[in-house]
């Protein structure tokens, strides 16, 4: 299934540029993380997809979820449906790497929330696919971690949370990301904020993605 989406191409003209691919959260859309398109770098492709599960409220949604399971670790009857969700991104992601001509040695992913949840799947599961992953206030299930650990150490990784958060509460992510740097040089990061991005957090993470480039 083709996943609608929003992209900036580069300004310098060049081929093989890396990408950065944008995942939204849960009842969000194309636009809302593609707003942060003026702050990434200006020489890699931008490409902001939208879920395929339109909601009755309005928005999208990776995959149907109550933040009940999420609270309680209960996803596993959402198993087939995470795993059905994250081959057909893989399928768009490996459509936009052939269709842009970007450099596949470049691929990059960002996620807030369930998008951010998105990033932690893709991440441990397609590990070669990509080089670094950028999961913002977001939450793992202990099933993503399954015999993993050695797959995810060449990543590099950048994630955050807010103290606050009332959506995604950070003890839901946090012993994790723990038990995840024991294997990796990951950077972790907590703001005195809500389910959100604050600004600290923003220009954190520009910061990041200067360091971290090729």
């Amino acid at each position: 299934m083709d996943l609608d989406y929003l992209i900036r191409r580069p300004n310098d003209g060049q081929n093989k540029n890396g990408c950065i691919f944008l995942f939204h959260g849960y009842g969000s859309n194309k636009e809302d993380l593609f707003a942060l398109e003026q702050y990434l770098p200006k020489n890699q492709t931008i490409i902001s997809l939208e879920a395929p599960l339109k909601l009755p409220f309005g928005g999208f949604s990776w995959f149907n979820i109550d933040y009940s399971d999420v609270i309680e670790n209960n996803l596993d009857k959402r198993y087939k449906e995470i795993n059905d969700s994250i081959n057909n991104i893989v399928d768009n992601i490996d459509r936009h790497i052939e269709n842009e001509n970007l450099n596949k040695e470049d691929i990059s992913i960002l996620g807030f929330s369930q998008g951010g949840s998105i990033c932690w799947k893709l991440g441990l599961d397609f590990s070669s696919k990509f080089r670094r992953i950028i999961p913002m206030s977001s939450f793992i299930h202990p099933s993503y971690l399954n015999n993993k650990l050695d797959n995810y150490k060449d990543l590099l990784v950048y994630s955050s949370h807010g103290l606050q958060d009332d959506v995604i509460p950070i003890d839901l992510v946090e012993n994790y990301i723990l038990e995840l740097s024991k294997n990796n040089n990951l950077t972790f990061e907590k703001y005195n904020s809500g389910h959100t991005i604050n600004q600290r957090n923003l220009l954190s993470l520009v910061e990041w993605l200067d360091n971290t480039a090729i």
